[in-house]
């Protein structure tokens, strides 16, 4: 394939890649096939611009067909890394202008040096991409269609849960809580997903006395603020202190106010 017809192959599936939202819109809808097929003849069509671009002599058509598709494949990761440095965002659209880019920018070098006389490319590459990009787009379209019928199969539903988490500052909390003589009123926020709504038992207890004990309404698919009242240790040794709902539970350590006994620490 000469030059020339090749730039205007890449360019016309660049086009169809979606350069233009309106273009993207009527190809893309429905067909996602039809990009993972333009953008096969996007990368071959600019591995071949490369290879052409640094290596104008003629070579089998075997390595020059592997060499061609490693070309095309960097070409997509380092147009990415190219916009990532400028700062540019990845995005479909500005993908599609850095290969364009690329393809201008080769097609024009490699122009001049068929122009300064240069040997082309080997003619019998039409036929070796054919034997590579046949193939291809059969396990492109044959990986969608498996994709597509996954996501179309049952699955069962995912397991209810409740979550109980310690809120505001005693999310804050990271050693253990010195408590005073009247206690402390601790947040809590609580979330269900996937189980009815029911009234759990919501317990405390400062070591193994239960000091605390009543139901809390929960809902599915809503997070709740609630708080709790944690009487103060008997003394100032440390105590494991738990707030539980029902089956779930969070745990911290706390003292007592200084002034009270420890001699059983």
């Amino acid at each position: 394939m000469t030059t020339p017809r090749l730039i205007l192959l890449a360019c016309a599936a660049l086009i169809g890649l979606g350069l233009g939202d309106e273009l993207a819109g009527v190809l893309g809808a429905g067909r996602p096939w039809v990009f993972a097929a333009l953008c096969v003849v996007v990368l071959v069509a600019a591995g071949e611009l490369w290879l052409r671009a640094l290596a104008g002599e003629a070579m089998p058509p075997v390595l020059r067909i592997g060499l061609a598709t490693a070309a095309g494949l960097v070409s997509l990761p380092f147009v990415a890394i190219v916009l990532h440095v400028a700062g540019v965002g990845i995005r479909a659209r500005s993908i599609g202008a850095g290969l364009a880019l690329v393809v201008t920018v080769l097609g024009a070098i490699v122009l001049l040096r068929e122009r300064a006389g240069r040997p082309p490319g080997d003619p019998r590459l039409p036929g070796a991409i054919a034997a590579v990009t046949i193939p291809a787009l059969l396990a492109v379209l044959t990986g969608f269609l498996t994709l597509s019928a996954y996501d179309r199969m049952p699955r069962p539903p995912e397991p209810g849960y409740t979550s109980l988490a310690l809120n505001g500052w005693a999310g804050d909390i990271d050693g253990p809580l010195s408590i005073p003589a009247r206690g402390v009123v601790v947040p809590l926020r609580v979330s269900r997903a996937g189980l009815p709504a029911a009234a759990e038992p919501l317990r405390v207890r400062v070591g193994a006395r239960l000091v605390s004990g009543r139901a809390l309404a929960v809902e599915p698919g809503v997070t709740r603020a609630f708080f709790v009242h944690v009487p103060a240790p008997p003394d100032s040794c440390l105590h494991r202190i738990e707030i539980s709902l029902g089956v779930t539970s969070t745990v911290f350590y706390g003292r007592g106010p200084a002034g009270r006994g420890s001699a059983g620490c």
